[in-house]
């Protein structure tokens, strides 16, 4: 029955239209199967960096996971860590899948439609020592409890497949061994020593046509039930080959036969499902000349390969529309706001590389490096800028990451240069200030806050910064009037938590228990309210000065207990 039925005048229509009808001429200035092959195809959907792609399949399947998560995907097989007492081979290769019927069980029994059982599932090759068959060789035999433990680190992982926005599917190869015990095709080669001891439980099956579309339409039909409803798949065919044959034949020609019928296979699922998509890598690399698409095995893919590749099938599937400075710059800001933002980082980097010395490129990247906690590549990159261009917002950047670095005499002099272009800006003379600040500049650092024109919702900032400065001056009385100021603008937990410090340092700590109750009902985990509350809870802790005391007033420990105990008790709804 035919996969597609097409009129002949959309044939000939379509023979006319598509570009790539044709093969080109080996001399053909656009040849695109020159060096690295690159056949076209026109994908039916798109991809966003930050999405989560699921891989599955074989080594090419790992070969490409890598180079994903680079260029910002969230690859949640990468995740699982492999103990190495009990695997003895590549700890990359252990989720390898490589013939279709085995990939089934795995999603099975992580989202429990099925119950992995050891005395089914697994070999025993030495009394209490097992191997899972279901994994690729270099396991080593472990207990039962160990055994069970990695199969239920593996299926932790495959559960990521209900929040994975794409699938993808590398099929590998059709001869498979089947376990007559448990029914099920299995990953690796039975021991030699279990084909002894028990010759009936195994046997190899080399798969047709029909096997391995049932066994795609039962996958398929799988991820389905357990994806999220608006997922894609992309499969493809491994190019990496057979390392060897269990045929007579020889290996080339029992591989031509394996990756024939798992092409075949594949083109009914893609031209009957809208959400399923081919990416013909196999085709990349088998057209590519062998001596660089292969390592000197003649098995393995070179990693150039597949990275060119990857790097294909994204600029297929991401659609950046128009490559302008600008238009990168808006698309990392969305990619913040929605966030993804190693997609962004990753965006910025790609976009810089080829253009290095775009300022604002250079500034968003160096910025995104510092949220990043990369305060090390930021600075090279805005010093490396300022050696060419005069920038304020580089220079404010630099002081920024100076003094969040504790470089304080480092972060005034850049602020201090920013400054130097005109008006008081914001920005730069914030970072001023905290310099000096830390520096003990106070005198010059309230005359900088004095000129700085705040706009009206950052009223409170400046509040906050003319109290720690009046305090360091000695101004205590300038310096409450501010904190009351201040907290009477915002609640905001660092504010309060340091009022209520400034009034422990002068005694008076029942107001400062009250702030400190204030402060934790906003943030629990505020750090300087919890170092208060601790020494307000300490019993030889004096709260007010000698004399002090109101006549009949209450233990302020106890008056500081209540407060507490009442304002907890509104929080939860019990007052």
């Amino acid at each position: 029955m035919p996969i597609r039925r097409i009129s002949a005048a959309d044939a000939y229509g379509t023979l006319k239209t598509n570009p790539d009808s044709n093969w080109p001429r080996r001399d053909d200035p656009a040849n695109r199967f020159a060096h690295f092959a690159d056949p076209s195809f026109k994908p039916r959907f798109t991809l966003e960096p930050g999405q989560r792609i699921f891989t599955i399949g074989s080594c090419f399947a790992r070969g490409i996971e890598r180079t994903l998560a680079d260029r910002g995907f969230d690859i949640p097989t990468l995740a699982l860590k492999v103990d190495k007492t009990g695997w003895s081979g590549d700890p990359t290769t252990i989720l390898n899948n490589y013939v279709p019927p085995a990939i089934a069980p795995q999603i099975r029994w992580a989202f429990g439609l099925d119950e992995f059982d050891i005395g089914r599932h697994a070999i025993e090759v030495a009394p209490g020592r097992y191997i899972d068959p279901q994994l690729t060789l270099g396991f080593r035999p472990v207990s039962a409890e160990a055994l069970v433990g990695r199969r239920n680190d593996i299926s932790a992982i495959y559960r990521n497949l209900a929040s994975s926005h794409v699938v993808l599917i590398t099929l590998g190869l059709i001869e498979a061994w089947f376990d007559n015990r448990s029914g099920l095709y299995i990953n690796c080669p039975p021991p030699k020593g279990i084909v002894r001891t028990d010759p009936s439980r195994f046997e190899l099956h080399v798969l047709d046509y029909a096997d391995v579309t049932r066994s795609l339409a039962d996958l398929l039909d799988l991820l389905d039930r357990v994806c999220p409803q608006d997922y894609r798949i992309i499969l493809t065919v491994s190019p990496v080959p057979l390392q060897a044959t269990f045929t007579s034949s020889d290996v080339a020609v029992a591989n031509a036969y394996s990756k024939a019928v798992l092409r075949a296979a594949v083109e009914p699922f893609v031209a009957d499902r809208a959400h399923i998509e081919y990416f013909p890598s196999y085709e990349s690399v088998v057209l590519t000349d062998r001596s660089i698409a292969f390592v000197d095995d003649q098995v393995h893919i070179q990693t150039s390969m597949v990275r060119f590749n990857v790097d294909r099938m994204i600029n297929r599937y991401v659609e950046t529309g128009d490559d302008t400075i600008a238009n990168v710059l808006a698309r990392a800001r969305e990619d913040g706001a929605a966030g993804r933002f190693h997609a962004g980082l990753k965006r910025l980097q790609q976009a810089w590389a080829l253009h290095p010395g775009n300022p604002d490129l250079t500034i968003a990247l160096a910025r995104a490096h510092l949220r990043a906690g990369n305060g090390g590549a930021a600075e090279s990159l805005l010093l490396e800028l300022l050696e060419t261009h005069e920038s304020v917002p580089a220079r404010t950047l630099l002081a920024r990451h100076y003094n969040e670095s504790g470089r304080h005499e480092e972060a005034a002099l850049q602020a201090e240069k920013a400054c130097e272009h005109g008006k008081a800006m914001l920005d730069p003379s914030l970072q001023r200030v905290e310099a000096y600040y830390h520096l003990g500049r106070f005198e010059e650092g309230f005359v900088v806050l004095d000129r700085i024109r705040w706009p009206l919702e950052r009223k409170s900032l400046l509040l906050h910064w003319k109290a720690r400065y009046c305090e360091r001056l000695g101004r205590l009385a300038d310096t409450e009037a501010l904190w009351r100021e201040c907290n009477g603008l915002v609640e905001n937990p660092v504010y309060m938590a340091a009022f209520a410090e400034f009034l422990a340092k002068q005694d008076r700590w029942p107001e400062a228990a009250e702030w400190v109750d204030r402060t934790l009902l906003r943030e629990p985990n505020e750090k300087t309210a919890l170092r208060l509350r601790a020494q307000i809870r300490k019993a030889r802790l004096p709260t007010r000065r000698a004399g002090a005391a109101s006549p009949g007033a209450a233990n302020p420990f106890e008056r500081a207990a209540r407060w507490s105990t009442a304002l907890i008790r509104r929080a939860v709804g019990k007052a």
